[in-house]
């Protein structure tokens, strides 16, 4: 149980945001620390929050807190979410940090449900008779596609600036809800999913503010036009190459110039050397 003299304790814990507390009586330690380090921070990451956890749980222990402590940081994204949502919160250094972190577990964690709800509705369709699924449906190659996204996750949650992220992760739900999933299941022609990028580019369209829209129109022009390019590629080169590359359009189109230039470089307008 959480008693008064625990808060005085965590206040000597600088790295200690805030303490969530179950109604079994265990505890969770939420960290300053990122919940989505990029790659090459794995490791230093895990040294500065094994060593901020150990620092809180010392002190903790000494001051007579029994039972289990779990570290926010250590936990997957979607128990993190539900954690900060569910548990009491029994202390609260610092609100503003605590509120961002997690709003990210909770954006991963709806966006992993989102995907497990796609993946049953797919396993309760029947394909169209005749239909033969692209190679990237397989079991082994969609499952290994699911688990590629999941470890980019990281980078997808990094993307700076906040807009250019949303508009990233609005692309890869379109992809998956309008291309991929409709391609495993047979249910749409090529032709049909490629007339389906004009929808992409409206609701792009709409979630830029009026008055950037004129800059970003052509982020958003050039994010379209190379979906419609793989698009184009014979339905036998459907693979999980191929699905990677869709979903890493978004992420490599660059931010676009302060004022556009009428021409941009080749280099800028394909991603075709990703299959290469």
């Amino acid at each position: 149980m959480w008693l008064d003299r625990y808060a005085d304790i965590c206040r000597e814990c600088l790295d200690l945001v805030a303490v969530y507390e179950a109604s079994d009586g265990r505890i969770a330690l939420l960290l300053r620390h990122t919940l989505v380090p990029l790659p090459e921070e794995f490791a230093s990451m895990r040294r500065m929050t094994r060593g901020a956890a150990r620092a809180a749980a010392v002190k903790l222990r000494r001051a007579g807190l029994r039972g289990e402590l779990l570290v926010l940081q250590w936990q997957p994204l979607g128990a993190a979410a539900a954690i900060m949502r569910d548990w009491a919160v029994r202390y609260d250094a610092d609100p503003v940090r605590r509120t961002q972190l997690t709003a990210v577990a909770e954006r991963y964690a709806a966006d992993e449900r989102y995907l497990a709800r796609q993946i049953q509705a797919r396993q309760r369709q029947s394909p169209r008779p005749g239909g033969t699924p692209p190679a990237f449906a397989a079991p082994d190659e969609l499952l290994g596609l699911q688990s590629w996204y999941d470890a980019m996750a990281p980078s997808w949650l990094s993307i700076e600036p906040l807009l250019r992220r949303a508009l990233v992760l609005k692309t890869h739900r379109w992809i998956a809800e309008y291309i991929l999933i409709p391609a495993a299941d047979g249910l749409t022609s090529a032709a049909q999913i490629r007339e389906a990028t004009a929808g992409l580019r409206e609701a792009l369209i709409e979630m830029i503010p009026p008055d950037d829209r004129g800059l970003w129109s052509v982020w958003v022009a050039l994010v379209v036009g190379d979906l419609q390019r793989a698009l184009h590629r014979p339905s036998g080169d459907w693979n999980q190459a191929w699905a990677r590359w869709l979903l890493l359009i978004a992420y490599s189109v660059p931010i676009p110039r302060e004022r556009p230039a009428p021409v941009w470089p080749a280099k800028l307008t394909s991603l075709s050397a990703l299959l290469h």
